[in-house]
Formats: structure tokens, C-alpha cells, sequence
């Protein structure tokens, strides 16, 4: 993982890193789909078929395998040597044309998320973010939405499952984040064309509304995992923060089915490094 630049390099750094590939990320490039890939200090880039794809690391931290507390400890130990499996917190960002759709919001400023810091980094302005979509409301998704009491995002229209807001109407930090949007929330049955060419399927268990968002051959898998190096392998382990474990699962593995069956590129709000794998396999 690369530390963060200090911020009177970062524009230098941006310019040099942009016209070059970073020779120690080692990636399967699909011809045609996914091509170009450039990293600097947290932001990892990625040109896709008629879109461009940005990840916003927005905190780097590891996942204790005690968050996993009915997985076999024989497994984990093989797997998980460490106790801590990689992990980091990412937003990620989708340009179409002029039009800019980000993909939850991080932590926030006040709890020390980056992901705003990355945005200045790209020069784009919290202004210019006219669409954000949320794959669910637990506060490393949310909390980068308000700066203090103020909106981040002033134009943008925000996207969200109705099954999600149902399941947090009495939460008072969520009440507050949607009190500040007023007029401008849009919440939603998951189907296809939420807005035009993103799709959003209903992936429930960790949260009642969490939400994927499918754009062309991208799936944003928002919290299906959170410990990589246990759960590819072994989708029925569920972290403590999963609501529904059953149910979550039972989702993770038809997910797992769905993206190899239809050699779909995976970005994960919990997965390491870059956050995207290109070809994902559940051995």
C-alpha cells in the first residue's frame, strides 16, 4: 500500500503517474474493457469501455479476523496467518462523459476519511458531483455526505434503496444526512436504468436495502465483502457487522456465481489495494 504524498507534491506526482503504469501492480487486463490502469497515493484509475473508473482510497486499515468470530479457526489461521486480513475503506468514482456518479461517501472528514482529499487530487469539486449512490447507510458509506453540518455534495441528486431507508427511519445520525439533502433523495425499488446504464440489484443480509450497482461489465459490490483473503474462498463466514448472516451468505455466494458466470470486473467498498479485481474467482 503506498503512504499518502504530502499535499504540495501531490499535483506533480498526479501529472507524472498519469502517463505512466505503475510497474509493481500486477493486474489481467481484458483487451477492450479495461485498459490503462494508473496509480498515485490512494487513487487507482481505470478506463473502461465508454466510462472511467476511479478508486477513492479512503482509509487503509486491516480487518481482524475477530470480526469473524464463527469461522473455523484452522481455516482462518491458514489463511488469515496474521489475525488481520488486508483491507481499507474506498469510494469510487465514475466518470461518463462530463457527467461524475460517485459511489458512497467514506467515513467523512471528521471520523479521518481521505476521500475528499482524493478528490481534490483529480482537481474535481465537490460541486461538480451531481449524482452519489449509496450502497447502504452504515457510516463508513455515509459519513463523507456532510461536512460538519453541511452538505458535501450542494448538486447532487442522491440514490438509494427503499429497503434500506425503511430499515434505518429511526436512526437519528441517518434522519440527519437525509434532513440535509432534502428535495434532492431519490429512494428506489433495485431494477435496471436506476439512472441510464446503472443498474441496481437488491443484495441483502448485511444490511435489509444493501445495494450492488452494475455499469456495463462493472459490479460494485459495495459490502458483500470485507476480509478478502478469508471470504473468496469462504463466502459463508459473515463479519459481526453483517445484520442477516444467513442471509448474507446465502446472497454472497449467488453473487460469487453471478459475477464468474458472467466475467464481470468486481469493485468492493473492502477490498485491498486497488478495491477492483478484474478476474475474480472463488476457489
Amino acid at each position: 500500500m503506498k503512504k499518502i504524498i504530502p499535499f504540495i507534491l501531490l499535483a506533480a506526482v498526479l501529472m507524472i503517474c498519469c502517463r505512466q503504469e505503475q510497474k509493481d501492480h500486477k493486474t489481467v487486463s481484458k483487451p477492450q474493457e479495461v485498459k490503462d490502469t494508473t496509480i498515485v497515493a490512494g487513487v487507482y484509475h481505470y478506463q473502461f469501455d465508454g466510462f472511467e473508473l476511479w478508486t477513492l482510497q479512503d482509509m487503509q486499515r486491516g480487518m481482524s479476523m475477530d470480526l469473524f468470530p464463527k469461522a473455523d479457526p484452522q481455516v482462518v489461521k491458514k489463511l488469515v496467518p496474521t489475525g488481520e486480513a488486508e483491507s481499507a475503506i474506498n469510494a469510487f468514482l465514475v466518470k461518463r462523459g462530463d457527467e461524475y456518479i460517485l459511489f458512497d461517501a467514506g467515513l467523512g472528514l471528521d471520523q479521518g476519511g481521505a476521500m475528499l482529499d482524493k478528490l481534490t487530487m483529480l482537481n474535481i469539486k465537490p460541486e461538480e458531483i451531481r449524482t452519489v449512490m449509496l450502497t447502504h447507510f452504515h457510516g463508513d458509506h455515509i459519513g463523507g455526505m456532510l461536512t460538519g453540518s453541511e452538505v458535501t455534495f450542494p448538486n447532487a441528486e442522491v440514490y438509494f434503496s427503499k429497503e434500506e431507508q425503511a430499515a434505518w427511519k429511526r436512526d437519528g445520525r441517518v434522519q440527519r444526512f437525509l434532513d440535509a439533502y432534502e428535495g434532492h433523495v431519490h429512494p428506489f425499488k433495485c431494477a435496471p436504468n436506476i439512472i441510464e446504464g446503472v443498474d441496481a440489484i437488491l443484495a441483502p443480509g448485511h444490511t435489509p436495502g444493501h445495494t450492488m450497482y452494475k455499469i456495463g461489465n462493472l459490479l460494485i459490490i459495495g459490502d458483500l465483502i470485507h476480509a478478502l483473503a478469508l471470504q473468496q474462498t469462504h463466502p459463508e463466514y459473515c463479519p459481526v457487522y453483517d445484520q442477516e448472516p444467513q442471509l448474507a451468505a446465502k446472497t454472497r455466494k449467488e453473487v460469487y456465481d453471478y459475477i464468474q458466470d458472467h466475467k464481470l470486473v468486481v469493485a468492493g467498498m473492502h477490498l485491498p489495494y486497488s478495491g477492483v479485481i478484474e478476474e475474480f474467482h472463488a476457489e
